[in-house]
């Protein structure tokens, strides 16, 4: 598993490059311990690192190539390199052929500038080049060209070919290629309900895909030892390159999920966005990012325990840590150097015990992409919450949990998992459909909402696919601006839930255009079959909205209840929520959703393999391999780690700003108690520090307890 340290020089000026040699580079790796360097061979100005005739060289280098003395030095030390390229901001090429440009529907060049509203007009700097120009072909050539160099792979900043209208290109390549390919002008406005619409929103996709398939091609033609990586950033721009790494995955050795919003997200992030990765790509490699800077702030250093915790975490999830280091903070801010190889010498110890190992499983939770785009249309960011709010519900209780994508439901590759989860999965194509029944025959399956309302195309359908095996059917929507859900305590799935009577919505957080989130409150009106046991019914609101503490934007009381059904089982491991409960536990967090969600899963699949438990916040990610289980433990219970958001999108009426990002401090130290069923551990024991750990008999369980500081590996012998 690398331990990557990505440098970059990409300050317009280059400021500090006469100052820092490959050699600099180089020895900065080998401090922290990193056996793998990521440089740019050609930057998004536009300037080459290395002798090229494809782009101009800097001429802050003069005589020299860094490339080479990068690659040069690295070898000397068994350290690999790979080379940058292909970043689609090129704006010395754009200044040649301003017609290869991305343009909007306007004709306006799209870019990656970020400008505040009040300069929009500002300079352009980094204009976006479009991939059906000649500009992939220059792409192409730069490839070839840092192969001869000898590189061992190269990195593909990610493409920024969007599908949605505001960020999609009407260059004139385009709207040639999509004649030719569809037989039609591309649309001049949004219109989701149409088959035409969608089928260009895939287009887009695969113009992306067809790109790194030729370069995949090309790469592995000139050298096939040499890997490509492509920068699928999954958390950003809508979580659409998600699709771009799931259909490209076959033409992809890494999956690089630069995941740069960590310092806004909560604890956990990082592992999400390896797990979700790895699903994606079908279990290909996951390098993803610890930014040795906080936020945006490229000059200074982020906190140690930041940087610590964030290596531990993508190594704990089964992936190779990468720390983004920018010129400038290596020149003005070398406080992360510690902390980076204090991490990195724990997974260069630790790392033999990740050989051979598949992950311990038992919930599944879907992100499907096509569920995302049909579904969430303009907006996906309210399906993807209800993803987020059951996976975080899980792994914050010591729950081992992981992804599954719409390619894995088409194959059917499920049969590892105890219980499926899926949250607002609305699209699915007739193979996963056929796939889930097979599969809820012998195990647990919990939906939510609008789930198999869709077929793969995201065409409406009159009832649900997987009705039969949910117990319900159809009947249309009901639309409240707030609702509650009345639920009896005479079963598993509602018992310990704090209230019988559950508030159902939210207040929009911008406040200028709605009071409430779209649809947060709706619920799918159904019909229960006869098998099926109705554990909750819909509470309708008195009102639009309350009157209460803040007149407007708090919730209305309880009106009357109707006989609508909130939550349904069916025996003997099916349960369905009419509503979006996973997205009410990720914006609120209350134990309310969060016992209903627990509650549902633990029902349906059953008693997990293994489970941790602690007063404190942690994340347990479980391993196995012939006789040995490999349990991480990751103590996310930090001091000082504050994300501050006002009620309204701007807080002016406020006495202070409520825009505070800090990053955490201290780790406080917990005890942490890990249940493991089925398999009897004969011994535990830390290869960190060679510590034994007790093992403890409890009914049919193994118990191990153990203080936890900010991090733990341990191996449990099981034969």
């Amino acid at each position: 598993m690398p331990r990557v340290l990505q440098f970059n020089f990409e300050d317009r000026d280059l400021i500090y490059l006469d100052k820092i040699k490959g050699a600099d580079i180089v020895k900065l790796a080998i401090d922290i311990h990193s056996d793998t360097i990521v440089i740019f061979a050609r930057d998004a100005w536009g300037r080459a690192y290395y002798d090229s005739e494809v782009a101009r060289k800097t001429s802050r280098l003069r005589n020299r190539d860094l490339l080479r003395e990068v690659i040069d030095e690295a070898r000397k030390h068994g350290i690999r390199v790979i080379a940058m390229i292909g970043h689609t901001t090129h704006p010395e090429l754009y200044s040649k052929h301003p017609e290869w440009a991305q343009r909007n529907i306007e004709g306006l060049v799209i870019h990656m500038d970020t400008n505040p509203r009040s300069e929009a007009n500002a300079e352009l700097r980094w204009p976006l080049m479009c991939l059906n120009s000649p500009f992939l072909d220059v792409v192409v050539r730069e490839l070839e060209e840092v192969l001869n160099h000898g590189v061992d792979g190269v990195l593909l900043d990610s493409f920024r070919y969007m599908p949605d209208l505001e960020r999609a290109c009407y260059c004139g390549f385009c709207r040639k290629a999509h004649r030719e390919d569809l037989g039609r002008d591309l649309p001049e406005s949004e219109q989701w309900d149409t088959k035409a619409y969608r089928e260009t929103f895939r287009w887009r996709y695969n113009v992306n895909v067809k790109a790194i398939e030729k370069l995949y091609r090309a790469l592995k033609s000139k050298n096939p030892k040499a890997v490509l990586a492509y920068n699928s950033h999954p958390a950003g721009w809508k979580g659409r390159a998600n699709t771009v790494v799931e259909l490209a995955r076959n033409s992809l050795d890494i999956i690089y999920a630069e995941a740069s919003e960590v310092d806004y997200q909560p604890p956990g992030f990082l592992a999400e966005m390896v797990k979700l990765s790895t699903a994606l790509s079908g279990g290909k490699p996951v390098w993803s990012t610890r930014n040795a800077f906080h936020t945006a702030l490229t000059t200074t250093s982020t906190t140690p325990v930041a940087i610590r915790q964030g290596i531990r975490e993508i190594f704990a999830a089964g992936g190779s840590p990468v720390v983004l280091v920018f010129s400038s903070t290596y020149m003005q801010s070398r406080y992360f150097i510690n902390p980076v190889r204090e991490a990195f010498r724990e997974i260069e110890k630790l790392e033999e015990y990740m050989d051979g190992v598949s992950r311990l499983r038992y919930a599944a939770v879907v992100y499907s992409n096509r569920s995302r785009d049909w579904a969430g249309r303009s907006d996906p960011r309210h399906v993807t919450d209800e993803v987020r709010g059951f996976y975080y519900a899980l792994a914050y209780n010591g729950i081992p949990v992981d992804f599954v994508t719409d390619h894995q439901l088409d194959d059917g590759l499920l049969s590892d998992y105890r219980v499926l989860i899926l949250p607002y999965t609305a699209s699915l194509s007739s193979r996963g459909v056929e796939n889930i029944k097979r599969y809820s025959a012998n195990h647990g399956i919990v939906a939510t909402y609008l789930t198999s309302i869709m077929n793969e195309d995201g065409d409406i359908l009159e009832d649900f696919q997987l009705s039969e095996e949910i117990g319900v059917s159809y009947r249309g929507l009901v639309k409240y601006p707030w609702s509650y859900i009345a639920i009896n305590r005479d079963h598993p799935i509602t018992r310990d839930v704090p209230d019988e009577i559950i508030l159902w919505g939210d207040f929009d957080r911008i406040f200028r255009e709605r009071r409430t989130p779209p649809s947060i409150a709706w619920h799918a009106r159904v019909e229960p079959h006869g098998e099926a046991r109705v554990l909750g019914f819909i509470g309708e609101p008195a009102s639009d909205y309350g009157f209460e503490y803040e007149n407007g934007r708090s919730p209305p009381l309880l009106g009357s209840l109707t006989r609508d059904p909130a939550l349904i089982v069916k025996e003997p491991r099916a349960v369905y929520f009419t509503g979006q409960v996973g997205r009410l536990y990720w914006r609120l967090g209350l134990p309310h959703h969060e016992q209903l969600i627990l509650n549902s899963i633990l029902w349906s699949g059953g008693d997990p393999p293994i489970r941790g438990y602690s007063e404190g916040l942690f994340l347990l990610e479980p391993y196995k391999r012939n006789g040995q289980i490999i349990v991480h433990l990751l103590n996310l219970t930090c001091d000082r780690r504050v994300i501050a958001r006002g009620n309204i999108d701007d807080q002016t009426a406020w006495h202070s700003t409520v825009e505070t990002v800090m990053p955490p401090r201290r780790v406080i130290p917990i005890e942490v108690e890990i249940e493991i069923k089925e398999l009897e551990p004969l011994k535990a024991w830390s290869p960190l520090t060679g510590r034994k750990l007790s093992i403890e008999k409890r009914n049919n369980s193994t118990i191990i307890r153990t203080g936890l500081g900010e991090y733990e590996l341990i191996v449990l012998e099981t034969k």
